[in-house]
């Protein structure tokens, strides 16, 4: 067996050496991905004030120091091959979007105002729950930024057409590769976390479905496994339009993702799958990313149309006993009602919500007894940081799709796709809690693609004033610069980019 915190620690060293053998976008995906699909669960280290070190913090930080590295090398040698090899890495760590930047600032220190409006300590009887100060604010700032920093490295890394595709095809093989071993599970139980890392992430009744098991191979629980498998075989369907000469590969890992999906037992997962499918099989780019705007739109005002109600949550139950077992129809019926109890404990204080440790949930006046159980994330956000922080978290995740919806002629084919697997997230994490660093990778990956989109247009207007002189690299014997022996690549042509350079002719025509 592998001790836990060896393996955690240990990511550190791998995220170094991809950055040194990969390219940062490879390498970026890779980390991030590995950590979240192989490192332990449960396993951390915690550090006053500091948020906390584990399977999803402790990678991206790493990350996030690489990049700052490469880009700083790029940035003082830009005629070098590693700088041209870096691809195009954009600049600095708040998103350059308006939209997105307000977003990612309210996000961020939204949390910190919870902390410091809620000085007030909640008694339920035996229950006691402190008041907050101002020693909790700065810790949960702290926490929040680490926790977007998958979003902010997605956006500077991602952004292009090339880092788009390394991401989906990193999704793909990943997911058709992690199959494996869900399979190896749906066989022989839940076992792979106890041989590896020597115990069990979660209760073991969970595991038990019908006269099987579901898997969950080294995530926390089941469902973060089903809807990874969904988002897989989505993308792995969209990759049979895009990669004409692979279309059989990317058919075949679809088929192979979607069986084992099935074999997998997460009825949710499986709905979203069924519905997103077709839309990436038979609708063109242009209607995938309005169909993937209207579920973002959906997702993000869900607690006021839920509040309306608007959301035909009867039908839904009754679709559940129609063609679903008796637990599973008393499971959601569970659920609903949580949300019910949660949503009207948030509206409570509905601007800055209730903050952490526990604060946001319901319990027994007389008892202290816990009646609430918090299962989907929009109800743990809009509970902890109100309305304001849950425009800004899920604004974060929607907006960059809703944004690109405007304009869906200009919008690519692998945008759409990300902008589909995506949403396929964000409606698992309705009922269930699989917000990831893989959510927000893609989130900020998109995020990015808004930001290149203005990029061209600023370049074909041309500069207003003469540029600095940039620094000469040396001279090469011959007389040659060496910027002239290694000139940098030449920025892909984009339908965007086209449009906009045509634009410019005609006006100087």
């Amino acid at each position: 067996m592998v001790p836990p915190m060896l393996a955690l620690w240990s990511w550190v060293i791998v995220t170094v050496i991809l950055f040194r053998a990969l390219r940062p976008a490879q390498a970026l995906v890779a980390c991030l991905l590995g950590a979240y699909l192989f490192l332990p669960t449960r396993t951390s280290f915690d550090l006053p004030l500091l948020p906390t070190l584990n399977k999803h913090s402790l990678p991206a930080i790493a990350a996030a120091v690489m990049t700052a590295i490469v880009a700083s090398q790029a940035a003082s040698r830009p005629w070098s091959a590693a700088a041209q090899s870096a691809g195009r890495i954009l600049p600095g760590w708040i998103p350059g979007n308006p939209w997105t930047r307000v977003l990612f600032l309210v996000a961020v220190l939204s949390v910190g105002l919870s902390a410091l409006v809620n000085d007030d300590t909640l008694v339920y009887g035996p229950t006691v729950r402190r008041g907050l100060g101002p020693y909790d604010a700065g810790s949960m700032v702290l926490t929040m930024a680490v926790t977007l920093l998958p979003f902010v490295l997605g956006r500077r890394i991602l952004a292009d057409e090339a880092g788009r595709q390394v991401l989906l095809w990193g999704l793909c093989l990943s997911a058709s590769a992690y199959a494996a071993l869900a399979l190896f599970e749906v066989r022989m139980s839940p076992q792979l976390n106890m041989m590896v890392y020597g115990f069990h992430p979660s209760s073991w009744i969970q595991h038990l479905r019908g006269n099987g098991y579901r898997p969950l191979v080294f995530l926390e629980h089941g469902l973060r496994l089903g809807i990874f498998l969904t988002m897989g075989t989505l993308i792995a369907c969209g990759l049979s339009r895009i990669e004409r000469r692979r279309r059989i590969l990317c058919l075949l890992l679809a088929a192979w993702l979607f069986g084992t999906l099935v074999l997998a037992k997460t009825v949710g997962a499986l709905a979203i799958a069924l519905l997103l499918i077709p839309v990436a099989l038979f609708l063109g780019t242009r209607l995938q990313i309005i169909a993937a705007a209207v579920l973002a739109g959906t997702v993000l005002f869900y607690p006021l149309l839920r509040s309306a109600d608007l959301i035909p949550v009867d039908q839904v139950v009754g679709l559940f006993e129609k063609y679903s077992s008796a637990d599973r129809v008393g499971s959601l019926n569970y659920r609903l009602k949580n949300e019910d109890i949660l949503l009207d404990k948030a509206m409570q204080r509905p601007i800055l919500g209730w903050s952490t440790f526990a604060r946001n949930r319901v319990f027994d006046p007389e008892t202290g007894r816990d009646l609430s159980v918090t299962d989907g994330v929009w109800a743990i956000v809009i509970g902890e940081s109100g309305l304001i922080g849950y425009m800004a978290q899920f604004g974060l995740l929607t907006v960059p799709i809703l944004l690109l919806a405007r304009r869906p002629r200009q919008v690519e084919a692998t945008t759409a796709l990300l902008a589909l697997a995506l949403v396929a997230n964000l409606a698992d994490i309705i009922p269930n809690s699989s917000l990831t660093p893989v959510t927000w990778l893609i989130a900020g990956t998109l995020a990015g693609r808004l930001e290149q989109a203005r990029a061209p247009a600023a370049a074909a207007a041309g500069p207003t004033t003469d540029p600095p002189a940039p620094n000469r690299p040396p001279r090469l014997r011959g007389g040659q610069a060496a910027e002239e022996e290694a000139p940098l690549p030449a920025m892909r042509a984009t339908p965007y980019t086209r449009q906009t350079t045509l634009h410019s002719r005609s006006r100087r025509g």
